[in-house]
């Protein structure tokens, strides 16, 4: 398959997840498989769970660059151990949560910039805001925190500045609410896209196209089952080529 200039720019800016799958045979073959319409995959708490460093290795091996998801959210040193060891591990971004405070995001960034090698490489450090699977109601009744959810975000997302990370993980519908108030060059990571034409998760409660995620400015878009869902691997691909087209267009 032969992407544009466009789809290839589009291409690194897709992100897969890795989740359910059983074995190290499937992990490769599901890098292999998508490499050509996605530029980044994630790594879980569910993968990373049942493989460990291997499933890092195996993206790697395969050409392709990590997102480790595993949201650290601890105290500040411990917070700091696990970023040196994701640091050491060469993945390309990985994330905390913006909710552990501006000390705890300090500390993830001291841990990544411990590790050195020739040349030096220290990763992407984003933070988790409000869960893409949340919505006003269960952050205000169950979570008891007033306020609207754009208004939260804002707070974490200003915090996770202040703490010096590279940018945040929020729903693409939300950008509007912090793009203004926050650096130009500040990385937006954005689950709960739906393809341009089958559908995210259930339990995504805000979701956007790749288009619209794009036009809106996210950097890194993670479209897990609009990718997967289909049963058969050509229509898989398929799948993630549509969505390179649809992003394309506003590239």
């Amino acid at each position: 398959m032969e992407l544009t200039e466009k789809e290839q720019q589009a291409r690194k800016m897709v992100c897969l997840p890795l989740d359910g799958l059983s074995t190290m045979d499937a992990v490769n073959e599901r890098v292999k498989e998508l490499s050509p319409v996605v530029g980044l995959f994630k790594i879980g708490k569910e993968s990373y769970t049942r493989f460990g460093p291997k499933a890092v290795e195996a993206v790697q091996n395969g050409g392709a660059r990590v997102f480790l998801d595993l949201k650290y959210h601890d105290i500040p040193n411990t917070v700091k151990g696990a970023a040196k060891a994701a640091a050491e591990m060469q993945v390309y971004m990985f994330n905390v949560h913006a909710s552990g405070g501006i000390k705890m995001m300090e500390a993830a960034v001291e841990g990544a910039n411990i590790f050195s090698s020739s040349p030096r490489y220290v990763p992407n450090i984003i933070g988790v805001t409000v869960l893409t699977s949340l919505d006003q109601e269960i952050m205000n009744n169950e979570l008891r925190v007033p306020g609207a959810v754009e208004d939260q975000l804002l707070n974490l997302a200003q915090n996770a500045n202040r703490a010096g990370l590279d940018g945040i993980v929020c729903s693409a519908a939300d950008l509007h609410a912090v793009r203004n108030y926050l650096p130009e060059n500040f990385m937006y990571v954005t689950p709960g896209i739906k393809g341009p034409n089958t559908p995210a998760g259930e339990d995504q409660k805000r979701v956007f196209t790749p288009g619209n995620a794009v036009q809106d400015g996210s950097s890194i878009l993670v479209i897990g089952r609009a990718i997967t869902g289909p049963k058969r691997p050509e229509e898989r691909v398929r799948a993630g080529y549509e969505v390179l087209q649809d992003m394309a267009k506003y590239l």
